[in-house]
């Protein structure tokens, strides 16, 4: 069994000063999942207009599960079928799920829905499509570039050239102008 190292554990840097709001990201998701009216694993939010040094910005931040360092919805689920894997990402087992709907109402971000037709969904970080050498949907088809993936011993590699970082797991936001992300990345990503 492979261990988990630094060397295997994933991140997701997104950088927020590329995003310009296509939702390509979103439709790549649900072309991945199959997905038609309803479920959004991947949700862009527009920001702003707001004023940062005299002038007028809008802003799109790409809204996904975390894959959370404490994930609430691992903890609330009452039929375990929520776990971390060895890349470092949260990951819901489906065939353990009794679809109590428990996780969803737990998830601080709102990044977990429930349907009939699938159950639980929220953002995998396209677990199988990295099992077989393939970026995650969203990092793939982002005409911006505004998703890099990385396995953790390079995210000070990936983000030393952004002032601002903040993160409660596996997605790391950076920015050269929200001052309202942070400075410092958290010692243990997990």
């Amino acid at each position: 069994m492979e261990e988990s190292t630094p060397e295997n554990k994933i991140c997701l840097v997104v950088d927020l000063d590329r995003c310009w709001g296509c939702r390509a990201c979103e439709v790549a998701c649900k072309q991945e999942l199959g997905f038609g009216a309803g479920p959004r694993p991947m949700l862009v939010v527009e920001v702003g207009p707001r004023r940062i040094d005299d002038a007028l910005h809008k802003d799109f931040v790409p809204v996904m599960c975390q894959h959370c360092r404490r994930p609430a919805c691992m903890v609330a689920c009452p039929a375990d079928a929520i776990g971390r894997a060895l890349d470092g990402t949260v990951q819901i087992d489906t065939d353990l799920c009794d679809q109590c709907g428990v996780c969803e109402a737990a998830c601080p971000y709102g990044a977990i829905t429930h349907t009939e037709q699938h159950g639980p969904v929220k953002c995998s970080l396209c677990f199988s499509r990295r099992e077989s050498g393939w970026l995650p949907s969203c990092a793939q088809h982002c005409e911006g570039r505004a998703f890099t993936v990385a396995v953790e011993k390079e995210i000070s590699a990936v983000t030393r050239n952004k002032k601002y970082t903040w993160s409660t797991g596996r997605i790391i936001y950076v920015s050269d102008k929200w001052a309202s992300l942070g400075k410092a990345l958290p010692a243990d990503p997990v």
